[in-house]
């Protein structure tokens, strides 16, 4: 009887850890929806104006495209903290944050990028920022202050003469977006005093997955009915879907559900370009996460799969967009950055990559913006000769060439 007793009671034990265990993964990998206050939740409709806004602007300029607002909004945001009257207005009017502080802004990033990364354990999400100073430019301690406890930025002072210096921020955003964006600078100009980066990393594997053994190979038709073959998967399954007057939609989750890719595909006849600048708007995608929050149906998903990389100077589109004191040479108020005067932002650019295929998708982008002064009359000009150059040698009056030579590399002397 003893014997039984003690049987049972350790196969209870037993079962139960083993259903403990059996829920602990479940546990760990479970869904963290981000609660937001009243005021972020305003900030966060804002935010999706400023992405609306810039998708329909790059729409006139470019056919094809990927962008990421939020990198494009968490560079620019930590910029704007260094900026004064009117041209922190006008930043923050554009970014869509001019009903509120600094404080609410900055914290409101700060937020959703820690929650961002914990939203789902199943989905790989990775939000970095850093600051490189060219060495010996002053930035005030508020300043980074600011970026620091708010946007947790790496900040580095650099030599910007150095041919090392290309490559130590090049390094950063590779290692940050795992490799997929591996230069996002070439060189340093002279006049250049400061990069302000972000780096976004996102994979994330389909909760419902295509079969790779169904993919097969069909033509693709573009918004003027040119063809072209290219792969595509297929899968049947239950999906979030709606249909509207100009677009079936559908939502393909990841992992835990925390993300998804939402497909628009606009009705026969209707050109796409339509569709975004007349329905992609703050309002319409509110509609959109309604309906699709309401309905499901089952569905045959045939997408392409692809690979696609993209890079954007967003200045001129900035511009379109209002933007444009912080660009003007002279008009430029960057007075709380740095107490040099005459500050500006020379360079706004984004690179983004993507893949598509039947485990997911994995998506990067880099957005670096550059802060300028230019460079006087008088100002000693950089010419340093620190790589591969040429050299000639001639008469003055009549510019007859003597000598010619290219230097690459230096032989070393015999020790």
């Amino acid at each position: 009887m003893k014997n039984t007793w003690t049987i049972g009671l350790v196969t209870a034990i037993l079962l139960g850890l083993i259903i403990r265990c059996d829920r602990l993964p479940q546990q760990l990998n479970q869904r963290r929806d981000i609660v937001l206050t009243k005021t972020e939740q305003a900030i966060s409709a804002d935010v999706n104006h400023f992405a609306f806004n810039l998708f329909r602007q790059v729409s006139k300029e470019d056919k094809n495209y990927f962008l990421s607002p939020l990198s494009a909004s968490l560079a620019l945001s930590m910029t704007a903290n260094g900026t004064a009257g009117e041209t922190a207005l006008q930043m923050k009017d554009v970014l869509g944050f001019e009903a509120y502080s600094y404080k609410d802004m900055n914290g409101f990033f700060k937020k959703m990028s820690q929650a961002l990364i914990q939203a789902d354990k199943l989905t790989e999400i990775g939000i970095a920022n850093s600051i490189w100073i060219r060495e010996g430019f002053p930035v005030r301690e508020s300043f980074k202050d600011i970026v620091k406890t708010w946007y947790l930025a790496q900040i580095e002072e650099l030599d910007f003469s150095s041919p090392l210096a290309v490559q130590i921020i090049n390094d950063w955003c590779s290692a940050k977006t795992k490799g997929r964006i591996d230069q996002i600078i070439d060189e340093i100009p002279p006049q250049m005093l400061m990069y302000l980066i972000n780096a976004l990393y996102f994979k994330g594997t389909w909760t419902k997955s295509f079969d790779p053994a169904s993919s097969y190979k069909d033509y693709f038709y573009s918004d003027d009915n040119a063809s072209q073959m290219v792969d595509y998967m297929i899968q049947t399954e239950v999906f979030p879907y709606t249909e509207t007057e100009y677009a079936r939609i559908a939502e393909l989750p990841y992992g835990n559900e925390a993300f998804s890719m939402v497909l628009v595909l606009p009705n026969p006849g209707i050109h796409t370009d339509r569709v975004i600048n007349d329905h992609m708007n703050s309002a319409g995608w509110d509609r959109i996460i309604d309906r699709l929050a309401e309905s499901e149906r089952k569905l045959t998903v045939s997408m392409p799969k692809f690979k696609y990389e993209y890079e954007k100077d967003l200045i001129p589109t900035l511009e379109a967009m209002g933007m444009i004191l912080p660009f003007v040479e002279g008009a430029a108020d960057f007075s709380n950055l740095s107490p040099v005067g005459g500050l500006y932002i020379g360079l706004v650019k984004q690179k983004t990559y993507v893949e598509i295929n039947e485990k997911g998708t994995e998506a990067a982008a880099v957005t670096v913006v550059g802060i300028e002064k230019s460079i006087g009359p008088d100002d000693p000009l950089p010419f340093y000769v620190n790589r591969s150059f040429i050299y000639i040698i001639k008469e003055k009056s009549t510019g007859v060439i003597l000598f010619m030579g290219k230097m690459s590399f230096f032989e070393q002397e015999p020790s």
